[in-house]
């Protein structure tokens, strides 16, 4: 059978070949949903396999070419996705596919999930020993300066102030960085594992722990265990939530102004912060 004829705007000509070289026939390329614009589906006839193409944005702590480093690191860990050896001679990453779910809220009530997630966020800052480490709180200025709304100016100059007046935690651990129910998939055993990589690092400890408190919708009990883990003091930890939630609102004023909860929330964030009483 012949391979499936693509148009070069979805993946260029020249890497297909590469990838039919080493793979067999590809028979179908699908570009995957959820703002994952540089990663397709590729099914042949013997396998499913997930390409994530090179992209670097340093300032945003976007980089596929860690990603692959990471993995390659990792890839011994029960939940992280299996890479195939292709990635590690290719400009790409070529991870096996796997069947599973995303983490829907009523999954995450389920109680095999939380235990498996502890397990995560204990293992994972340690993991990562030895990986390129990433200055996560020049990567919030740089988010929250970049906001350039102007209904949001006051609220960009009340947060940039707010963020030199804190007291950062000085520990630094491995972090995934960009920990949510989206990044969570449960496979058809009720397996948990951890997706998207691009953003890991080592950087402040404990920002994996706050991310999931932020982000997730965690119990007191939960929060606690959360608190224990990063090993931080509930000061410190709560501190970190805070900073994720600011990293969010920052991210919605530059890519999705209009959503309609943002001025609430960032209004929600100032008063939370006793900073001025209008955005």
């Amino acid at each position: 059978m012949e391979s499936l004829a693509l148009p070069t705007s979805a993946l260029e000509k020249n890497l297909l070949s590469y990838l039919e070289r080493h793979l067999g026939c590809i028979l179908k390329v699908d570009r995957l949903a959820g703002g994952h614009q540089h990663s397709w589906l590729l099914e042949t006839n013997t396998e499913r396999l997930v390409l994530r193409l090179n992209q670097q944005q340093p300032c945003y702590g976007l980089d596929y070419q860690r990603e692959r480093e990471v993995l390659q690191q990792l890839n011994h860990l029960p939940w992280v996705i299996n890479m195939h050896p292709l990635s590690l001679n290719g400009e790409f990453l070529l991870y096996q596919f796997q069947e599973g779910e995303v983490v829907s809220l009523t999954q995450w009530q389920q109680p095999t999930l939380w235990p498996q997630l502890l397990k995560v966020l204990h293992q994972l800052p340690s993991a990562g020993k030895g990986l390129p480490h990433f200055d996560m709180l020049k990567y919030l200025q740089r988010y929250v300066n970049d906001i350039s709304a102007s209904e949001a100016a006051s609220f960009r100059r009340q947060a940039l102030q707010w963020i030199k007046q804190q007291n950062w935690p000085q520990q630094q651990a491995f972090n995934h960085h960009d920990l949510h129910l989206d990044n969570l998939l449960l496979s058809s055993e009720q397996k948990l594992l951890v997706l998207d990589w691009e953003y890991a690092a080592t950087s402040m400890q404990g920002w994996d722990a706050a991310s999931v408190a932020q982000r997730c919708p965690v119990t007191a009990e939960q929060r606690a265990d959360l608190i224990a883990i990063s090993d931080l003091n509930s000061g410190q930890f709560e501190l970190l939530v805070v900073a994720v939630a600011l990293l969010d609102l920052a991210w919605y004023w530059q890519y999705q102004p209009q959503w309609q909860g943002l001025l609430l929330r960032t209004q929600q964030w100032l008063n939370a912060q006793g900073l001025a009483n209008s955005i």
